[in-house]
């Protein structure tokens, strides 16, 4: 059975933990951040981006490479800007991700941070949305990323509202509240209906 299934939700839900727990269980796994670091390895994505903003790609080792800290001090603080990014980027990494997931045979998963938000999910075959409660998302984020409750309490204000979903025949609602065993028989249980 060939098919792409997304993995999403907000901030501190636990879409990391559940696409290691596919990678356990056998199936093939892709992941945005890592998809994003291999379009940065691509000279043209790069001086796309480059030319975009116009920062000077650095030279590394004879190749053009991006200047992210140049690209991070112009989007920081400028929300026009990081739009204008995530607009280029978000695009060709999930283009990247999907031809990188269709070389691969069976269930394939792909996590998604902004699957709703770029209007990505009708890429996937199926959709696993994990879901937390608020207190766990917050204390996980600020063990993971040392940010503040302000912070954190900001980056969810701004993202979608994953409560928001209706489970359906292609979307699959994972709450994601117990240990990694709990959540290990949950998605297993989700695989179990769409295969």
């Amino acid at each position: 059975m060939n098919k792409i299934i997304a993995i999403t939700g907000g901030i501190g839900s636990g879409k990391s933990t559940a696409l290691k727990i596919v990678e356990k269980l056998g199936y093939k796994s892709f992941n945005a951040d890592l998809t994003y670091k291999e379009l940065l390895l691509d000279e043209d994505f790069v001086i796309k981006i480059s030319n975009e903003f116009s920062i000077t790609p650095l030279i590394e080792n004879g190749k053009k490479v991006l200047d992210r800290k140049a690209l991070s001090k112009l989007v920081f603080e400028d929300e026009k800007k990081l739009n204008k990014l995530n607009a280029l980027t978000h695009p060709a990494i999930m283009q990247k991700m999907i031809d990188n997931a269709k070389m691969e045979k069976g269930l394939k998963f792909c996590e998604v941070p902004l699957l709703y938000e770029g209007n990505f999910d009708t890429l996937f075959d199926f959709i696993f949305v994990i879901i937390r409660d608020d207190t766990d998302r917050i204390n996980s984020v600020k063990i993971r990323d040392g940010k503040t409750l302000e912070q954190i309490e900001k980056i969810i204000k701004n993202q979608f509202n994953y409560t928001k979903i209706e489970e359906n025949e292609h979307t699959f609602i994972i709450e994601n509240d117990g240990d990694e065993d709990c959540l290990t028989e949950k998605i297993k249980v989700a695989i179990k209906k769409i295969s």
